[in-house]
């Protein structure tokens, strides 16, 4: 089922000048509403319950894989039809305890055209239940 408007984002990266980054050039596009920044685990589950956002996109290196893993099941046991996308400077596959679990992940250096796409495509999807 299409979403009534544009998809709404959390963005979750340790370093402050990334969400700022992120979140300038995800509003630039038109094409997602970036409802928050958060830049640690519980700051993150309080934002995201609150903002009830569609999509999270998160570097899961929150200072670690461990915390960046809890936050993702957390979020899947909040809010279980909120999409989480991946992003960092490497490869996600590198992060082996989270690549089973997630599939869809973006690159930092990635366009904002490819940010976009990876938002709206996870948000099209059907939830993994």
């Amino acid at each position: 089922m299409p979403l009534p408007g544009p998809p709404r984002v959390v963005i979750v990266d340790a370093d402050r000048r990334v969400q700022q980054s992120l979140s300038e050039l995800l509003r630039v596009t038109g094409q997602v509403e970036v409802a928050g920044c958060a830049g640690e685990v519980r700051s993150a589950l309080e934002l995201i319950e609150h903002a009830r956002p569609d999509a999270v996109l998160v570097d899961p290196r929150l200072p670690d894989v461990d915390a960046g893993a809890a936050l993702i099941n957390g979020i899947h046991r909040a809010l279980p039809t909120t999409r989480v996308i991946l992003t960092g400077w490497a490869d996600a596959h590198g992060e082996s305890a989270l690549a089973d679990e997630e599939a869809c992940y973006v690159s930092k250096d990635a366009s904002p055209d490819e940010f976009v796409s990876a938002i709206v495509e996870a948000c099209g999807e059907p939830s993994i239940g």
